[in-house]
């Protein structure tokens, strides 16, 4: 794997300083010193968790401007006052950490942002009178002095503090889409930094209601942070320290580590995301691209590589096909450029460069074209006749959407930036039997009306689990190894519009028994059907695989944990989880 250096930054591709060319309409605020360019632009985008799943009901805020994502993770803001600098996009759902990634802006063409926000797993609980040490399950070592906890109002907090850890890879390939904003910074004369992470970790304090907790002002707590193997030797002793700033919208200067063994030791004043980096010189590397008919190439992914050292930069391009980021100065860079069907599309060997530089215009030997579809249509159960609630599954390369079905309608509104049609699989479920509609098959780009189609149709893939003799069922499935983890970290997921079940299997390694390092839990969107909440893991939790061929990872669960009004429940399930394609 590579190490990665973000490029957020070029994230629509959009213009700052010398990366750009004249934009109309510019408001100056002179209250600033430098004034603040602001300009009025447009922004659309989509949320999505780890396994590219889009959440709902997941709050946007832009400078002034707040927003939610639709049943299909998409959000669209029509209008908004930016900073024509940047500005910082957040995203904020119950039970995640906060998302957020910068994006430059311009006055005549939209932006487009895709961001993923990490689940907050189990967390540890320590008391706050006695504090308490930990390792978490990615290798991270957290030390909470002992009465260091206050409240939102800063009055001393007594009782169960929940504190919620992930460390975030700096060898994981889809760090800029987890990482909070982008790996770019500014030096003591404000000059731009590239920043080359070696370890990140984001770090949460809850009361048992959940009420946001934090580290008084005169305390601080140690932070013992894993170097991956790969980077041991390049580490250095002494690293900076840099903490995001959500108010300052950037990465700033905190302080810094001593590399022991293998990790860095900090100690941290405050929760949110801590970043061990080396900073570097940057540039400003802009460009346009268009499609071969000359039309602006919009929304496609920019992928820089630095060929010396293994960082990659990546983002969006905007409406009109622009896109701009920092890169290392002096490097020399490879761009790729993909479709949003993980097509590539373009690749060349560019750089180095001494100065802001802007590329010659790059023409795509395809067209990436915007497919628009509605599918639409109806189900009915199949032993009676009376129409149904549940979910449509939409399923293309490397995608699956759900969108919800009440009353036994449906119409959804798709999506697809590629350069051909993708293949779509599209099956229905209802929610009161473990059945689900025909398999549909469609590669024509044109509207598509089901009907009314039957929930008749055995479940090839499935996850079920059965709390306290009552049983619970999700479909369709997918599974994915977590990029973020130095170990073989299996997910396996069920999925429906009423929420999904997630199972973690941290250091997989085929058929057999599993009886630590594996979590369970169940995420719970809508009451229909009203699924129990889960969060529990081993050595409560036991899991067979039984199978794992190619095609399908099949095995079972068994279990028990302790409910919120401190009841024991029991739990075992089953699952057959889709592999193949």
């Amino acid at each position: 794997m590579k190490n990665i250096k973000l490029w957020f930054v070029l994230l629509c591709g959009l213009s700052i300083l010398s990366c750009r060319k004249e934009i109309d309409s510019l408001i100056i605020d002179k209250e600033e010193a430098p004034p603040t360019v602001l300009i009025e632009s447009a922004l659309r985008g989509k949320v999505v968790d780890e396994g590219g799943v889009p959440l709902a009901n997941v709050a946007l805020q832009i400078e002034n401007e707040i927003a939610f994502t639709d049943a299909n993770g998409v959000f669209h803001i029509v209008k908004a006052e930016v900073k024509k600098s940047g500005s910082l996009i957040k995203a904020t759902a119950t039970g995640f950490f906060t998302a957020s990634s910068n994006i430059n802006f311009t006055a005549d063409g939209g932006s487009y942002v895709q961001l993923t926000m990490l689940e907050k797993e189990t967390p540890e609980l320590i008391q706050s009178s006695v504090g308490g040490s930990f390792t978490n399950s990615q290798g991270v070592k957290v030390t909470i002095p002992a009465n260091s906890i206050v409240d939102q109002n800063n009055n001393a907090y007594n009782g169960t503090v929940n504190v919620y850890t992930r460390h975030l890879n700096p060898l994981d390939e889809n760090l800029g889409a987890i990482m909070p904003g982008d790996l770019n910074a500014s030096g003591e004369n404000g000059e731009a930094l590239a920043l080359e992470t070696y370890g990140m970790v984001m770090i949460e304090l809850e009361s048992e209601s959940g009420m946001p907790l934090e580290i008084n002002d005169n305390a601080k707590f140690d932070l013992e942070i894993p170097i991956p193997a790969e980077l041991l030797d390049d580490a250095p002793g002494v690293i900076p320290l840099w903490f995001f700033n959500l108010e300052e919208e950037e990465w700033l200067l905190t302080g810094s580590c001593d590399k022991v063994g293998n990790s860095y030791h900090c100690s941290v004043p405050y929760t949110g995301s801590w970043n061990c980096d080396v900073d570097l010189p940057a540039i400003c590397l802009s460009g346009q691209i268009y499609n071969s008919d000359s039309t602006f190439a919009a929304y496609v992914q920019v992928i820089v590589e630095d060929l010396s050292n293994n960082f990659i930069y990546w983002g969006y391009t905007d409406s009109l096909g622009y896109f701009c980021g920092s890169v290392p100065q002096g490097a020399p860079l490879q761009i790729t450029i993909k479709d949003l069907c993980d097509n590539t599309v373009y690749t060349e060997s560019i750089g180095p460069y001494a100065n802001d530089f802007e590329l010659a215009d790059i023409y795509l030997d395809d067209v990436i074209n915007q497919f628009m579809i509605k599918v639409m249509g109806s189900i009915m159960h199949c032993l009676s006749n009376d129409v149904a609630n549940g979910h449509l599954a939409v399923r293309y390369p490397g995608n699956i959407s759900i969108y919800p079905i009440t009353a036994g309608g449906f119409a959804a509104d798709l999506t697809f930036n590629c350069v051909d049609f993708p293949d779509l699989e599209i099956s229905a479920y209802s929610n009161r039997q473990r059945n689900s509609t025909i398999v549909n098959n469609f590669n024509d780009f044109a509207d598509i009306d089901l009907g009314l189609q039957p929930t008749c149709e055995e479940l090839p893939d499935s996850f079920g689990l059965t709390i306290n003799n009552l049983n619970y069922w999700t479909a369709p499935t997918q599974w994915y190894f977590e990029d973020n983890s130095s170990t073989n970290w299996l997910v396996l997921e069920g999925l429906s519009a009423a929420g999904k079940f997630t199972l973690d299997l941290k250091d997989y390694s085929g058929t057999g028994q599993y009886t630590s390092n594996v979590f369970i839990r169940v995420e719970n969107e809508v009451p229909f059907p009203d699924l129990p909440f889960i969060n529990t893991s081993s050595p409560n939790v036991t899991v067979d695989i039984t199978v794992d061929d190619g095609e399908y990872i099949e095995g079972t669960i068994v279990g028990n944990y302790t409910d919120g009004g401190g009841v024991p429940i029991t739990l075992d399930g089953q699952f057959r989880i889709r592999k193949a394609p």
